[in-house]
């Protein structure tokens, strides 16, 4: 990226880290990654967050980046394609993504034949994304066991449509008084001139 006068001249007004860390958000990465790509100091994920936040808000830093037209966005907002993810990710998930079934022998009859019973249960952690997990909407334990309900799918398909576009255009009708067709008068230049100046009052 090759930088005007005026960009040079506020790029050199930061400090070395302020000077890292606009670069590493102008190759795309996000205020807590350009942080750490700078060398910062913070030791967690939180205080490197509030670092970086505190660098963002630095008028120089500020200035910097007005200039080049960089507009640094908020990590904790979801973005156009973070949603865009969990739709499709609750759109496509069933609860076969997220439970096993099959059947399990529970006992024997009195003949000594086996008694087998259907069951479920929940995959492990590590066989799951934590989008798959965030499809869950209800989840509840009582005396018939555990109780699952996702997010409705269709709902989440249909909001990714409403997102990306793809519903037919909607057709509107306008119409007149009572319902009918609307009215319309050809007027003379004076006429148009006479209703204009009722208009301004």
């Amino acid at each position: 990226m090759t930088l005007t006068e005026e960009q040079k001249a506020l790029f050199d007004a930061l400090t070395k880290l302020q000077q890292k860390f606009v670069t590493q958000l102008l190759n795309g990465k996000n205020q807590t990654d350009a942080y750490k790509a700078a060398g910062g100091k913070a030791k967690t994920d939180e205080s490197a967050r509030a670092s970086a936040s505190q660098i963002l808000t630095n008028v120089n830093v500020q200035a910097f980046l007005k200039c080049i037209r960089y507009e640094a966005v908020n990590e904790a907002i979801m973005t156009y394609e973070e949603a865009m993810e969990r739709l499709s990710v609750m759109g496509r998930t069933s609860i076969a993504d997220l439970a096993t079934f099959g059947t399990q022998v529970v006992g024997e009859d009195d003949d000594g034949n086996p008694v087998t019973q259907s069951a479920w249960s929940f995959k492990n952690a590590n066989e799951l994304k934590p989008e798959q997990m965030a499809a869950i909407s209800e989840l509840t334990a009582g005396k018939d066991g555990l109780k699952i309900k996702l997010h409705d799918p269709k709902a989440a398909i249909k909001q990714l449509a409403e997102m990306r576009g793809w519903e037919a255009p909607k057709k509107t009708e306008i119409s007149g008084p009572n319902g009918g067709a609307i009215q319309t008068t050809n007027l003379t230049a004076d006429e148009a001139a006479e209703a204009y100046r009722k208009l301004m009052g």
